[in-house]
């Protein structure tokens, strides 16, 4: 996989999750296309992702804006996800990325979000 995050020079936003648990990584690459969608890409090696990803192809505003009915969840339990994958976090964060909802250089300051595990 590539580098742990970048931002595309084509105008989409790249994010990498890796899911050290289950020895997974995943791309998601989001791009605005203008009209209130979202288009995603994905190149993962986990098979449940890769299945994720062929019903998830695109969003609506609604569906990165708020929890409740989001298709990022409802096709996230349909593809048989776990609750601890993080993929779907990461379809809302490249999403609210590309669409400027996180601030760019904010992200560039910081670089990544994590969990800790503590005992």
């Amino acid at each position: 996989m590539a580098d742990s995050f970048f931002l595309g020079i084509s105008m989409t936003s790249k994010i990498k999750v890796d899911m050290s648990l289950c020895s997974h990584e995943t791309v998601i690459e989001a791009e605005d296309v203008g009209d209130g969608t979202v288009k995603l890409k994905f190149e993962s090696t986990c098979k449940d992702i890769n299945h994720y990803a062929k019903l998830l192809m695109s969003v609506s505003t609604d569906d990165f804006c708020r929890i409740k009915g989001s298709r990022i969840l409802e096709i996230a339990e349909e593809s048989s996800l776990t609750p601890t994958c993080l993929v779907p976090a990461g379809v809302f964060n490249a999403c609210w990325l590309e669409t400027g909802m996180i601030s760019r250089n904010l992200v560039k300051e910081k670089k990544t979000i994590c969990l800790h595990f503590v005992e």
